[in-house]
């Protein structure tokens, strides 16, 4: 969602429909898995493996400028330039992947994926064609406020639909992590918001979950 504010200097980011494309497939996939998986090990031991094979590349990378070009016009599609040498958005989303995977209940993994799969490119999409109160960072007022909207349908719907909560537990669970993500996509500069914005929305649901017996 890091968008410039129209008016103001031009977006670092421009649209790429290749690198939304794959954020929101790899949100699904990743949905899928925590769905699916029949035992918790499983995940451990997909996303441990997923994450292994981008560490390699990351460590690869910073030996060898050659690697580093090649996997870069590999990844050109869905690649930013910065990323050439900065731990890729990729790791940092596997990396969330594996600790929610070890560590947090499997329902609020689920929100933590939904909302960074479609909150944080719609938030982009908007911030980048109507964003006009610039925040900080590249950040928009409109996009910011289109993320906290988003998140907090897509997590609402999806434990109704998917989790079987009840309306006011969804609702008041959605409405905490749709606020939680948007600030910590807001303020994410030094880590990722690819591993900020999952593990700080699933913190919020287990929490929120917690809170109202939910487990």
């Amino acid at each position: 969602m890091k968008d410039a504010a129209a008016g103001a200097a031009p977006s670092a980011r421009p649209t790429n429909v290749s690198r939304t494309t794959f954020h929101v497939a790899s949100g699904v996939v990743s949905l899928a898995l925590l769905r699916l998986a029949p035992e918790r090990w499983w995940l451990v031991a997909i996303s441990g493996s997923i994450a292994a094979s981008g560490y390699a590349m990351e460590i690869a990378r910073r030996r060898s400028e050659a690697v580093n070009a090649r996997l870069m016009r590999l990844f050109s599609a869905i690649a930013h330039p910065h990323e050439r040498h900065q731990v890729n958005s990729s790791t940092w989303y596997v990396s969330a992947l594996l600790l929610m995977a070890i560590a947090f209940p499997l329902r609020a993994a689920e929100l933590g994926v939904i909302v960074l799969a479609l909150a944080d490119p719609a938030a982009g999409i908007v911030g980048r064609r109507w964003g006009r109160t610039s925040l900080r960072a590249n950040r928009s007022l409109e996009g910011t406020v289109t993320f906290a909207l988003v998140a907090f349908a897509v997590a609402a719907g999806w434990m109704v639909l998917m989790q079987g909560a009840t309306w006011s537990a969804a609702l008041a669970i959605a409405s905490v992590v749709a606020v939680v993500g948007a600030a910590v996509e807001l303020v994410s500069t030094r880590i990722d918001d690819n591993f900020g914005v999952p593990v700080s929305c699933a913190l919020a649901a287990a929490a929120m979950q917690r809170l109202l017996g939910g487990g």
